[in-house]
């Protein structure tokens, strides 16, 4: 594990604490016992924040290796995301005009989800990926792809593959990324003149205002602000023209973005998030006022609800056994009341959770007579999650929402 004392955007020395969280393992690694879960190394979790160019940033950098090796998220494996994979890729299409034979690249591809949409309207696409399961489960699916992690070194190869690109992609991957700056210009170098580069990053404001500190873990360096990703993508030949507010990951940014030398007005939705900021205090780091008061907070409300709801002999059970439930677990010390948590995704069930080692099965076994609450982990999917589990509900059962206020319903 390396420890950072520089910016990962500006390369300054100036950085802040902002709140110190449990170590955890890593959150994506999933174990095959629960002693072997329980025995995992934990690394640091302390997030600082360039007191110059204002980004919020991880301390510990834990090798990409490490992280990726054994990759179980898959992005077809949620519902809500294909679906939000669909939306995107109708959108990118009509707003960018895209035709047939239009060139397609995106950036932390996975299973190859996202790009399919583009294939299917006769695009020619190719995906980067490190995780070599997804990017070989994405080429057998017929998307193809690369894996090698993306950057200004990989260029050549991609342009020798398939030329300059129309449009780049890159859906909550910005943030996975130690050389920030090494994307941004790699993204430059491929764009086409006309060409737009469509990035998503989950936004800090309402992750910090809300307490969402469960999108802390060692797969996310980075948590960014419109101010700190225009500035990071002006240093590198970019210029971000139009942003957009979306649900995604509890509250995110999608951001529209164009070569520096195809100037063009930004739009009026972009200056009205950045004046939000701005009135919030990003920039000058004054929205981060008591944040680990939230933090902890959140933890004790959850901590006392559970067990408050084993007392008078509840079952507890969970859903979504994501990255954000490592961090939520750890952080609220509540695995030991989590008897199972339920996951959609086939390739985690039969496995535990790290850390806690928490069995993992198929959501068939989400039933009232099975358990009476489920924390619901995986909560920015509610109305998806809830529309498939309509069973458990109407026979009794009910979920714990613990964001963005801790609810029962």
């Amino acid at each position: 594990m390396d420890t950072t004392s520089r910016c990962l955007v500006c390369g300054t020395a100036s950085l802040e604490g902002v709140v110190s969280l449990t170590p955890t393992p890593p959150a994506n690694a999933i174990a095959s016992t629960p002693e072997a879960a329980r025995a995992q190394e934990r690394y640091p979790l302390d997030l600082v924040r360039c007191a110059m160019c204002g980004l919020v940033q991880l301390v510990d950098v834990v090798p990409r290796s490490v992280l990726f090796a054994d990759y179980r998220y898959a992005t077809g494996a949620a519902p809500a995301l294909v679906e939000h994979c669909r939306a995107l890729a109708a959108r990118v299409t009509d707003r960018l005009g895209l035709d047939a034979g239009a060139k397609v690249l995106e950036i932390g591809s996975n299973d190859g989800t996202q790009l399919s949409f583009f294939a299917e309207r006769g695009m020619t696409v190719l995906g980067v990926d490190p995780a070599v399961e997804l990017g070989t489960y994405a080429q057998e699916r017929g998307v193809p792809t690369l894996t090698t992690h993306f950057g200004v070194e990989t260029v050549e190869k991609i342009l020798s593959e398939i030329g300059p690109v129309d449009a780049v992609l890159g859906s909550n991957v910005l943030a996975h990324v130690n050389d920030v700056n090494g994307v941004l210009r790699a993204i430059r170098l491929l764009l086409k003149p006309g060409g737009r580069a469509v990035i998503e990053v989950a936004h800090v404001l309402p992750m910090v205002q809300h307490g969402i500190f469960e999108f802390v873990y060692h797969e996310h360096l980075s948590y960014f602000s419109l101010h700190v990703l225009a500035q990071a993508a002006a240093a590198n030949g970019l210029a971000v023209f139009d942003a957009e507010l979306i649900p995604a990951q509890g509250g995110s940014l999608r951001c529209w973005i164009g070569r520096d030398d195809e100037a063009r007005p930004s739009t009026a939705e972009f200056d009205r998030i950045l004046r939000a900021e701005v009135d919030a205090g990003v920039p000058d780091g004054g929205f981060l006022d008591g944040f680990a008061d939230r933090v902890n907070r959140v933890c004790t409300t959850l901590n006392d609800v559970l067990a408050g709801l084993s007392k008078v002999g509840g079952r507890i059970c969970g859903y979504g056994a994501s990255a954000r439930a490592v961090t939520l677990l750890s952080q609220a010390g509540v695995g030991g009341q989590i008897a199972w948590i339920v996951d959609d995704n086939p390739r985690k069930v039969g496995k535990f959770t790290p850390g806690d080692g928490i069995p993992i099965v198929s959501s068939e076994r989400l039933t009232a007579d099975a358990a009476d609450y489920c924390v619901l982990f995986a909560w920015n999917f509610e109305s998806s999650i809830r529309a498939r589990s309509a069973a458990f509900t109407a026979s009794g059962g009910a979920f714990v929402v613990p964001f963005p206020e801790l609810s029962i319903r």
